[in-house]
């Protein structure tokens, strides 16, 4: 008799204790902020509007930077770029990145 009365009132307490905690997250819901900024502070942003920006999007691409002979072998550098092409496919902006590839042709 006494497992079963223990047992009813650790069910009991764990009721409890879900109900108040459940009370408080419905409470403070709406304070909750992700971004650390005030809800006056943030900007609703429309996902449907079309920004240009979005609609680039960066492709890389390897170019050929130098070509030289190393032990007799023929040895091509290249590098990596991030291209930024509009609908039209013409190139709005090319970034170089640090990443460099090297192949060597043997003689």
């Amino acid at each position: 008799m006494n497992k079963f009365l223990a047992a009813i009132c650790i069910l009991f307490i764990i009721f409890v204790t879900g109900v108040i905690e459940a009370d408080d997250v419905f409470e403070y819901k709406n304070a909750i902020s992700v971004s650390g900024m005030s809800s006056d502070e943030e900007v609703t942003a429309n996902p449907e509007a079309k920004n240009p920006d979005q609609e680039v999007v960066p492709v890389l691409e390897m170019v050929l930077v130098d070509t030289e002979i190393v032990n007799g072998n023929k040895v091509e550098t290249y590098r990596e770029y991030e291209v930024y092409r509009n609908e039209a496919n013409e190139v709005i902006k090319k970034v170089p990145t640090d990443n460099y590839e090297y192949l060597e042709y043997w003689r």
